[in-house]
Formats: C-alpha cells, sequence, structure tokens
C-alpha cells in the first residue's frame, strides 16, 4: 500500500480509543429514570465536558465508518463475488455508527439546550442520549455476526475471533448487550492491529488480465 494507506486499518483501534476518551471526559450522565431536578442540575453543571465529550465521539463515528470500509474490502476479497457476508457487515456498521450517532446528538443537544429551552425538553433529551440505544444495538449485531460467519468460513485467522463475535452478536440485543459492546470494542481494536500487521489483501486477479494458456 502506498502512504498513509496502510496505516488504514488503525482506525478501528482509533475509534475505540476515541470512545474510551469521550466517556471518560463526558463521565457518567443521568439516567431515563432520574428525577427532572438532578438531569437539571447535572446538565448545568456539566454542559462544556458534555458538548466535548460529544465532539470527541463524533470523530469516533468518523472512524468507526472507515474501518468498516477497510474491513468490508478485506472480507469481500476473502469470501469472492457477490460478497454477502461482507456487504452485510458493512450494512450493519453503517446502522451501528448512525445509531451511536443518535446517542451522541441527543448527549450534545441536552448540554447546548440546557436552561435556553422547557425543563422537560432537556429532560427528555437526557433519557434518549440514555435510553436510545436500539439502533446502536441492532447494527453491533448484524456487524459482530456477519464478520463472525465470514471469519468462521476463512475469511481470515484465527478462527476463534470469528467464534466471538457470534456470540457477541447473539448478546448484542439482550439484558447483557452493554457487556457484550464492551467485549466488541475490544474485538474491533484486536481485528485493526491485525489487519495492519498483516497488510492488504491481495486483490483477485480479473479473469481477462488472467494470462492465456499457451497454444497446442
Amino acid at each position: 500500500m502506498r502512504g498513509l494507506e496502510r496505516f488504514a486499518p488503525l482506525t478501528g483501534v482509533l475509534f475505540v480509543v476515541l470512545v474510551i476518551v469521550a466517556v471518560i471526559v463526558g463521565g457518567e450522565t443521568p439516567g431515563a429514570n432520574d428525577r427532572i431536578g438532578e438531569v437539571l442540575a447535572y446538565w448545568h453543571d456539566n454542559d462544556e465536558q458534555a458538548v466535548v465529550a460529544s465532539i470527541i465521539a463524533a470523530y469516533s463515528a468518523v472512524a468507526l465508518l472507515w474501518f468498516a470500509g477497510v474491513w468490508r474490502a478485506t472480507l469481500a476479497a476473502a469470501e469472492g463475488a457477490p460478497a454477502r457476508l461482507a456487504n452485510t457487515a458493512f450494512a450493519g456498521a453503517i446502522v451501528m455508527a448512525l445509531g451511536w450517532s443518535m446517542l451522541i446528538a441527543f448527549n450534545f443537544m441536552a448540554a447546548e439546550t440546557v436552561g435556553d429551552v422547557a425543563p422537560q425538553v432537556t429532560q427528555t433529551f437526557s433519557a434518549l442520549q440514555s435510553d436510545f440505544f436500539f439502533p446502536l444495538a441492532i447494527g453491533l449485531a448484524v456487524f459482530l455476526f456477519a464478520s463472525g460467519l465470514a471469519i468462521v468460513r476463512g475469511a481470515m485467522r484465527p478462527a476463534w475471533l470469528g467464534w466471538v463475535a457470534l456470540v457477541l452478536g447473539l448478546l448484542a440485543v439482550t439484558p447483557a448487550g452493554f457487556f457484550a459492546l464492551l467485549v466488541a470494542l475490544v474485538w474491533i481494536a484486536v481485528i485493526s492491529i491485525v489487519l495492519f500487521v498483516r497488510g492488504a489483501p491481495a486483490a483477485p486477479v480479473p479473469a481477462a488480465a488472467q494470462p492465456l494458456p499457451p497454444p497446442d
């Protein structure tokens, strides 16, 4: 690969690092069932750090989408046409990034508008940033399950990474989804490093470009 392109797989690690930094900066936000007084007090006292955390998290979504493109190319090269699992994993990553972006947006809106809108509006934004997790969970489940199937079928080694992804994909939309998400972050970082160390997959040679057999 030429230039900075060889570092593209590391966008998975970048995504994970930025998520961790955003969570540390933002701290623990109110729950959906917290009283309105507690919710308003939190966003009044932590509005600036919440905005900064939202911006950092937004960059993490960019890194996730970039990594999704790298991962799709890797799976597609190993799977071959029509690359069904590669495309399905890519679709899951897009939904996952969209769900994560929506949580980020609600967090930003609660922090940016507190004191300028009715208390009930702030409470609504706060509840959404706390519990609007199904798009993220659904996208994560599809991404992991399709990726796991592709790995188990030989898209890359070691195969245990595929089995881990399958288990996490099944857990993503259950009450254990939060813990599946935490482990999935580690999984993405590991995949990212493995891809970087191994380099780009070899592109299949088009049929038209293959040498013709010698004449009899």
